[in-house]
């Protein structure tokens, strides 16, 4: 009796437990070579972030390979800043001044970071003379500064795009002894522009909770998208609030479940600040911003955007041909010879788009196209056939108990 009702329960998992995929489609290429696809938050979001689901077949339904563009790879250049100075104050702060040389407005830092396992709270600001100092970064959390057998790490933290001469980092040591910051300076010849892509699946209210003196900002979405920046525009003139980010989680207590807040990340919205905030990581599809007003009145928002980093792939395409993009959750990370003659250096590759993307109805596939038992049909006949064994042997049993 016991293999009959683990047959049935196969039987669920496999009709009903299908991965739910999804197609588009790439066309009007122009001609032949490699094209750069900027992959869209949506197409994102389905394969959650994890690009070994998706596969590009041509109209023959064969592969075509691509290449993920790493930001990182070996070929691309580090270029460090100069630290002009590094100074420390027991139980306070750590400050760390570095010049910008180049001129050239930038927008991330890459940390190389000694062993350690804390978590550390920053803030950033500019200056041209090191005298005047502006704030770009208040208050953000650098966090997961976790290596493994004693290898240095590295962390890229995000803060409005701007040309000071002069940045400094100030660490917060109050709870913590100061962390190893080895190099401070940033990858150059990536394959994209560092030009954000806008999230429009997000929709957010805004709820005023008088009582506890916030102003609660309450986001959701279909899927989980990756948030790595959020815009907000403010109509208040003069204004320096202290925010979060408030993630719903559960846990497991024993036999129940427990609901509960997590923050995620601190910052802060100031009026003589870019209006930008970055994060390092958030890929959520239900997330509140709190901001605190204390005796103010609430903040007049007009509007908040919300973006990611681009993501984009490489590949051969040739011209007046169409291709399918899909994204099966059943496939596994595919191994391609186009993947070692790809330079990070290059970024003139025409681009290409991914149109009409949309979930594959498996309800319409054509029933003849099937064998007779990948059919509904089937599927019931063996239900109800489990059902019949089970019910026997179980009468069967009742008796027996009788006796």
């Amino acid at each position: 009796m016991k293999k009959f009702s683990s047959l049935v329960v196969l039987m669920f998992v496999s009709f009903f437990g299908l991965a739910q995929n999804y197609k588009g489609e790439i066309k009007n290429i122009k001609q032949e070579g490699l094209h750069q696809v900027q992959l869209s938050p949506e197409v994102r979001a389905i394969a959650n972030e994890n690009l070994d689901f998706l596969r590009i077949f041509d109209a023959n339904k064969s592969e075509v390979p691509y290449v993920i563009a790493n930001f990182k790879e070996e070929s691309v250049q580090y270029n460090s800043f100069k630290i002009i100075s590094k100074r420390s104050i027991k139980d306070s702060v750590t400050s760390i001044v570095v010049q910008n040389e180049t001129g050239r407005k930038i927008n991330q830092f890459n940390l190389k970071v000694g062993n350690t396992a804390l978590t550390k709270r920053y803030s950033i600001s500019g200056s041209n003379d090191t005298i005047a100092w502006f704030g770009l970064v208040a208050k953000e959390t650098l966090s997961d500064l976790v290596a493994k057998n004693g290898i240095a790490l590295e962390k890229t933290i995000y803060f409005p795009a701007n040309s000071y001469k002069y940045l400094r980092i100030n660490f917060n040591d109050k709870k913590s002894l100061p962390i190893d910051v080895q190099a401070i300076g940033m990858y150059e010849n990536q394959f994209l522009s560092e030009k954000l892509v806008t999230i429009s699946d997000f929709k957010y209210d805004i709820v005023q909770d008088k009582e506890k003196k916030q102003t609660k900002i309450i986001f959701s979405a279909g899927n989980k998208y990756q948030v790595d920046a959020i815009t907000f525009s403010v109509l208040t003139e003069f204004y320096v609030r202290e925010a979060r980010i408030v993630v719903k989680k559960e846990r497991k207590i024993k036999k129940r479940v427990e609901h509960y807040d997590e923050v995620i990340a601190y910052f802060d919205l100031n009026s003589k600040n870019d209006r930008t905030i970055y994060f390092n990581s958030l890929q959520e599809k239900e997330f509140i911003i709190e901001i605190e007003n204390q005796d103010n009145q609430p903040l007049e928002i007009s509007n908040i955007e919300l973006f990611q980093k681009p993501v984009t792939i490489i590949s051969k395409l040739k011209a007046n041909q169409n291709y399918e993009v899909v994204i099966d959750t059943t496939l596994t990370k595919p191994q391609y010879d186009l993947q070692n003659f790809i330079k990070s250096s290059q970024i003139d590759y025409p681009k290409a788009t991914i149109f009409n993307f949309k979930k594959i109805d498996l309800e319409k596939t054509n029933a003849s196209e099937k064998p007779f038992w990948q059919s509904k049909a089937f599927m019931w006949i063996c239900i109800l056939f489990g059902i019949v064994i089970i019910g026997y042997f179980s009468i069967g049993l009742l008796k027996d108990m009788k006796n």
